[in-house]
């Protein structure tokens, strides 16, 4: 059992380990160059974008929750899964929806100008509070939803209790139900947070220049390999900056102490100025989910009419084909990976076991970026060996890239696994292990046939990850595998909305069936973890 999780810990842990070596040998002549440009710009403007994005979605995304979770109204399970749905709509996407209409050659901006005149003054939508509003309002799901998750298992009793002594329903929500969802809110928060910092489609819309689109820049512009590892290794700094600031105030929180059979907070009729912050959840879905699908069904219509269903590299069949193989590699691997590292971790009992389970996971608390470039400092690495056959390379291959998603995501496999292995009682094992069943047996014919719902718990929450993916796909993907998120950008980047419609409303489509699976799941009262 310690092997397995051995294995998977150094094909992890390489790739960082890989980046960190970088920054232990600094090149100055780049750190020079990059420090009398752009670096502290970039630097200053990707704390100001992190921190406001996190505050901001951290309270819609709150307020939001415990409206749904805590009151009772007309429409409220329907608006319950209508506040989640933003989250199968990228923010690059919407990213450019908002562009294209708010900005000064957009309708809005034509319209103003038609009535304020043409020197009139008119805000510019290529700046930071634009991007900033953007990625608000697409990631606050990852808050709401594991807020609702904590509303919604605070103990009647505790809820009620609280009501009598304050006195003041919002005095309870303040020093109960607040400090009771602190954990989940602060771990969506950190979600946001990283989501932010690897962001590089919606930033380089609205002309925000952070760190992770310096590396891009870096990358792509001046072909420069040394000084965007170096820029990654930053960013990969960044990161473990703001987990361990997660964990320090994880450290403190207070969650609901409720049992598993506790009774639940009941709901009650909404009303007076309540009503108003119902038209602000309903207005939060106008904008955030209707108003850019509806657009992107009007630019689908456009290019079917104009005939431009089709990008250089093929038609949406081709870029779906591309994204359903690199989704569906990566969540196989991921599966099948995860499963092995919580059946080891379960097997072996001891700290070296929950040490090499924890390293596992440690992927997904860094950009994507830093991760695809650890993964082409190794590859490349390997390549160079001669090790593999004459005239095979890993750097452009498949294999790569779904070596970085997995590395990247494999921690959204290993938990929901765990927490489906051990929900078999220990004397179940027990008894199979008496009847003749050996590990395999007992893994095969026992865990894994009563892990079935974890196990797609944990594909739906890869498959919505990966589906929208695009920073490490525009670093490591080979030559004809171009995905719907490849497309968007590269039609985006040029302004061309329309033709950006099709894949963009395909994605938000393919990327939506996850998020509904999630979304069924907690409506039945299952915990979903990221």
């Amino acid at each position: 059992m310690a092997v397995v999780l051995g294995v998977t810990a150094v094909v992890v842990l390489v790739p960082l380990v890989a980046l960190l070596s970088s920054l232990l040998q600094p090149s100055i002549d780049v750190w020079s160059h990059l420090w009398s440009t752009r670096l502290p710009g970039m630097l200053v403007t990707t704390t100001v974008l992190v921190v406001g994005v996190t505050v901001g979605a951290a309270v819609l995304g709150t307020a939001l929750a415990w409206l749904v979770a805590a009151h009772r109204f007309p429409g409220r399970g329907l608006l319950v899964w209508l506040l989640a749905l933003p989250l199968a709509v990228p923010a690059y996407v919407s990213g450019f929806v908002w562009l294209d209409t708010f900005d000064e050659a957009g309708p809005v901006g034509q319209w103003w100008t038609g009535v304020a005149g043409a020197d009139s003054w008119y805000p510019t939508v290529r700046s930071l509070p634009w991007a900033a509003l953007v990625l608000t309002l697409a990631l606050y799901p990852y808050v709401y939803l594991l807020a609702l998750a904590a509303f919604r298992d605070l103990p009647a009793g505790q809820w009620e209790t609280a009501r009598v002594l304050s006195g003041s329903r919002w005095r309870a929500f303040r020093e109960v139900a607040l400090p009771a969802a602190r954990g989940s809110v602060i771990a969506g928060s950190v979600l946001v947070a990283l989501e932010v910092l690897t962001d590089v489609g919606t930033v380089r819309l609205f002309n925000v220049q952070t760190v992770a689109d310096g590396v891009f820049r870096v990358w792509f512009g001046l072909a420069d390999r040394e000084a965007a590892t170096e820029l990654a290794g930053l960013l990969l700094l960044a990161a473990v900056a703001v987990l361990l600031a997660e964990r320090r105030l994880a450290a403190r929180r207070r969650e609901a102490t409720g049992g598993r059979d506790a009774a639940r907070i009941e709901p009650e009729a909404i009303h007076g100025r309540g009503a108003v912050a119902v038209g602000g959840a309903v207005a939060v879905v106008l904008v955030a989910l209707v108003f850019p699908v509806g657009r992107l069904v009007a630019w689908t219509v456009e290019a079917v009419r104009r005939g431009t269903t089709a990008s250089a590299a093929g038609g949406i069949d081709h870029h779906l084909w591309s994204s359903l193989v690199v989704t569906g590699w990566t969540v196989l691997a991921c599966v099948v990976v995860g499963v092995a590292v919580a059946v080891a971790a379960r097997w072996g009992r001891g700290r070296r076991h929950r040490a090499l389970a924890g390293a596992t996971t440690l992927g997904y608390g860094l950009p994507g970026p830093v991760i695809a470039l650890g993964v082409l400092v190794v590859l490349a690495a390997i390549d160079r060996t001669g090790w593999l056959p004459r005239g095979t390379l890993l750097v452009g291959s498949l294999v790569g890239l779904v070596l970085a998603l997995v590395v990247r995501y494999l921690a959204l496999a290993v938990k929901p696994a765990e927490q489906a292995v051990g929900r078999v009682g220990r004397s179940t094992e027990d008894a199979a292990r008496a009847l003749g069943a050996g590990p395999a047996g007992v893994v095969g014919r026992v865990q894994l046939p009563l892990a079935v719902q974890g196990l797609a718990v944990a594909g739906a929450l890869v498959a919505l990850d990966v589906v929208k993916e695009l920073p490490a796909t525009l670093l490591l993907r080979p030559f004809g595998v171009d995905t719907l998120p490849v497309w968007v950008w590269e039609a985006s980047s040029d302004s061309r909305w329309v033709e950006a419609g099709p894949p963009a409303l395909v994605l938000v489509a393919l990327a939506a069936i996850p998020t509904a699976l999630l979304l069924r799941l907690m409506v039945r009262g299952r915990r979903v973890d990221w």
